[in-house]
């Protein structure tokens, strides 16, 4: 069990597990030492510069859920029991999951075609959660049971979400060399598969979003650190004026003018994603290359699943609209089932439909220029929005709260399929 807990623990730093795969690949390569060296430190430290960009980002973008919230008038959250007793009850089989399941994974890469093998650290930690989560209270299982048919199901659900979105990764990345390994897999495939039949597989693509020509009083908005910080700033002080006790209370906590911090807040957001994309470079640079001992020597062919902002450099300004088109679309949902009178919490967070909805439109710029980009945001929103109104009703009660700030689609979608499962069997 100590063995376990470390394994759960080091998986649970995606900057240490890609490290460690970067230093196998060259290892296997029996590269330099020196070269093994800044490799493996550059992935690694990569990674940490991503995530602190995410992270920036994040904690910019969570107060404007709250404002949003609050906007709507949506109803408080009502959680039985939540996500973190869930994993200090289970931590010892979700721990076993992650392991297992990677180990499915690099398995199944091995012995057949899908040679996909997927590195999105904290995301296996996720994925452990939320299907230990699903199979639990939605199926029942319990001890083996849960650990086996879990640990078969995140294995293979790791294994075929690369693959289920791989032609079209490979298209919007040109070939670079990696595939998504996201749990924004569904409105990346559901954008792929209808913007690609309405341009006719990319014969009839429209102007791509990356050409828009701005007046030159605006041009600097083609620049997306600088057109994100513009458009949050406006957002953030229409949520400011409508919910002026919150901010005040906000920037109080935070030992600032309710008006600097709603500034700063807009200004972090941006800065995030200088730093994220920062980190992308670096990662593309050291673990692709990497990754080719591994492709040669344990799996044949095999093809790293990594995260989504590695696909921002492909379409970016493509991938800030649209983010901002998925916070949208997710609002405009949340409106509906508001009016509608909807019995629970329906609030797809902003986070996630940023990151969805940016990703997306990568997508749908590429094969279908504008109309492809903007379609792809209102996709990712509008899943998150009507994947957790189907969800609630069955797992709410458990991991409502994780809906409420990371309403991934596949966590929403999958756990669905669970559930139909669920009734078909009687329980």
């Amino acid at each position: 069990m100590a063995i376990v807990s470390f394994l759960q623990k080091f998986m649970q730093e995606p900057a240490l597990f890609l490290g460690i795969i970067a230093m196998a690949g060259f290892l296997i390569l029996r590269e330099r030492v020196e070269r093994t060296i800044a490799g493996t430190l550059r992935t690694a430290l990569g990674l940490l510069i991503l995530s602190s960009g995410v992270n920036l980002m994040v904690q910019a973008l969570l107060p404007l859920g709250d404002l949003a919230g609050k906007t709507l008038g949506l109803p408080p959250l009502k959680i039985d029991i939540g996500t973190s007793k869930i994993i200090a009850d289970f931590g010892t089989q979700i721990g076993l999951v992650m392991l297992f399941a990677f180990l499915i994974n690099v398995f199944l890469a091995r012995i057949t075609k899908l040679k996909y093998i997927y590195l999105t650290g904290h995301l296996i930690f996720w994925n452990a959660v939320i299907f230990v989560s699903a199979f639990r209270y939605l199926l029942g299982l319990e001890g083996a049971a849960l650990l086996i048919v879990t640990s078969i199901f995140v294995g293979l659900y790791q294994t075929l979400q690369p693959w289920y979105t791989s032609k079209f990764d490979l298209f919007v990345n040109e070939n670079a060399g990696f595939v998504l390994g996201h749990s924004s897999s569904i409105p990346v495939l559901v954008t792929s598969l209808l913007t690609r039949l309405f341009s006719a597989n990319g014969t009839k693509k429209a102007r791509s979003m990356e050409e828009i020509q701005f007046p030159k009083a605006l041009g600097w908005l083609r620049e997306p650190m600088l057109m994100m910080a513009a458009t949050f700033l406006v957002i953030y002080i229409l949520m400011a004026l409508a919910n002026v006790p919150f901010v005040t209370e906000k920037a109080a906590a935070a030992g600032k003018d309710p008006a600097i911090w709603v500034i700063l807040q807009a200004l972090t957001f941006a800065a995030g994603f200088a730093i994220l994309m920062m980190g992308v470079r670096m990662i593309i640079a050291e673990l692709i290359p990497s990754f080719k001992g591994i492709a040669e020597k344990i799996v044949p062919g095999a093809i790293p699943a990594l995260d989504c902002p590695l696909f921002f450099p492909y379409g970016q300004v493509s991938m800030a609209y649209g983010g901002l088109i998925g916070m949208l679309s997710m609002m405009v949902v949340s409106i509906l089932f508001a009016g509608f009178k909807y019995p629970y919490f329906i609030f797809a967070p902003t986070m996630s439909a940023w990151f969805h909805g940016a990703t997306a439109a990568v997508y749908g710029n590429k094969y279908w220029g504008i109309p492809g980009a903007i379609l792809g945001g209102v996709v990712a929103g509008a899943l998150m929005g009507l994947g957790q109104a189907a969800m609630w009703p069955f797992i709410g009660f458990a991991i409502g709260d994780f809906f409420s700030w990371a309403s991934d689609t596949d966590y929403v979608i999958w756990p669905l399929l669970i559930a139909v499962v669920s009734r078909i069997l009687g329980r």
